[in-house]
């Protein structure tokens, strides 16, 4: 066996210095990997070629990736990207992306200094001035309540470190900042998923967003032209929201609720576990499971469980059951919650008649009237803005502001989500839901989901 290092992601600065820019680029992995199904050579020798061949590889995956359609290809050529200054309601957007990483700036962590974006569309308007009053106002508001936070949790002496306290602090202020706040992230992103970035955000009526589709356009395909190719969107696409018919909006939209759940699961998890032993047909094998005592079922999960840890994954057989949730959550719950990509989660927009959350904290320091006044406040200012455009709203609303979300989970990832968000030292919002849904998964599948619980719960118990 050999195992050979083909690259890896190094620094720009570093890149820099390579004499000859023109084999800085992830097209020649590509192409030579591409290679590697129809040539007798060695992978290393495939490689060599490509860098010695740069015009030949980047016509190689032209012809391999977009013409023959093998798009998979695109995924071996992967970029590392800074991204400064996007508003946090543009993220939301950008970090739909699933097959990508993102590590982005917390405003549970960070103080912030009060930088957002100031959309275009109604630069020179009237509206602007009112606009950057209210962000003023915003900004103002939360450097009041993250002080008088700390202040309270001094004087009712909070158990942690100086860090820890002011962390817990800005972890409720930040509820009053605006979705146009600014923010940083780093992205990771193979070309295949990059180029659909790319469309998305051609897609979205939003300055902020075409700007950003330039930028990243420009950046990108400069380095690796062959992989970044069809990055505008179809009619079809652009205008699948007039299609959609609006209903009349209900006025109660459902705050937790179970919606769909596969049944009989824990049967089906171990009728996957014998298939994946044995083969055969699953519908024999279903049956055969049907017919073990609860007592037998019990005792094989138990079998299965007994020597998880907390950094463990749970089996791949437990992906065969789905739970679907409606969740009425905040901005700031989002944020966290849209990490979860690998579970399938459909978004509804922001709207002030949502209602908002109002932090526990903020009712511990006397600011309930306040903080809600300003955000009624926001509310007649958000109608203003969508008259111009119905998107640009959303920068003026804040983290506070509700909307309804849609998971689809597998079981499997839904271990994962646990284990991170119903912790004790998770953002109390996402713990609280995720709580709900250990709950009610544990009462439909008692076995299966016996160590279903945040990461501190589960060690405490083991």
């Amino acid at each position: 066996m050999k195992v050979h290092i083909a690259g890896y992601n190094i620094d720009k600065t570093l890149i820099d210095e390579i004499p000859e820019q023109s084999i800085a680029t992830p097209e020649t992995i590509s192409a030579a990997y591409a290679r590697i199904s129809r040539s007798k050579k060695s992978i290393t020798e495939l490689r060599k070629a490509s860098l010695n061949e740069i015009d030949k590889a980047r016509n190689s995956n032209k012809n391999i990736v977009f013409d023959m359609g093998h798009s998979s290809i695109a995924e071996h050529a992967v970029f590392n990207i800074d991204l400064i200054g996007v508003s946090r309601y543009l993220t939301e957007y950008i970090q739909k992306t699933r097959l990508a990483s993102f590590t982005e700036k917390s405003q549970r962590y960070v103080t912030l200094d009060g930088d957002f974006v100031l959309p275009q569309e109604i630069k020179s308007t009237p509206l602007e001035d009112e606009f950057l009053k209210i962000i003023n106002l915003q900004n103002n508001l939360y450097e009041k309540m993250y002080q008088k936070g700390i202040d309270y949790l001094k004087k009712n002496n909070f158990q942690g470190k100086k860090r820890e306290l002011e962390g817990r602090a800005k972890e409720d202020a930040r509820y009053i900042l605006a979705l146009a706040t600014k923010t940083q992230m780093g992205m990771t992103i193979n070309a295949r998923s990059l180029t659909r970035l790319l469309r998305r955000l051609d897609t979205i009526q939003l300055v902020e967003a075409h700007e950003l589709k330039i930028e990243l356009e420009n950046t990108v395909k400069s380095i690796a032209p062959s992989l970044i190719r069809y990055t505008d969107t179809e009619e079809y696409e652009k205008h699948l929201d007039n299609l959609i018919p609006n209903l009349s909006r209900q006025k109660d939209t459902p705050k937790f609720e179970l919606l769909d759940f596969t049944e009989n699961a824990e049967d089906k998890i171990l009728a996957t576990f014998l298939f994946e032993k044995n083969g055969g047909n699953f519908h024999d094998i279903i049956d055969y499971v049907n017919s073990l005592s609860e007592e037998n079922r019990k005792n094989i999960f138990h079998m299965i469980l007994k020597n998880m840890k907390p950094y463990h994954t749970a089996f791949k057989a437990f992906e065969i059951a789905n739970f679907t949730f409606q969740i009425n959550m905040s901005a700031s719950c989002f944020a966290q919650w849209k990490r979860h990509r690998l579970s399938s989660i459909f978004r509804s927009d922001y709207r002030p008649e949502n209602g908002f959350v109002i932090p526990e904290l903020l009712k511990k320091i006397g600011m309930v009237n306040e903080f809600t006044d300003f955000e009624n406040q926001i509310s007649l200012f958000y109608h203003k803005l969508v008259e111009i455009n119905p998107l640009i709203g959303n920068y003026i609303l804040t983290n506070a502001h509700k909307l309804s979300v849609i998971f689809h989970v597998n079981f499997r990832e839904l271990y994962h989500f646990s284990r991170l968000r119903s912790d004790e030292h998770a953002q109390w919002e996402i713990r609280e839901i995720s709580q709900k849904m250990d709950k009610i998964v544990k009462e439909k599948m008692p076995n299966a989901a016996k160590l279903l619980m945040g990461k501190s719960e589960f060690v405490k118990k083991r």
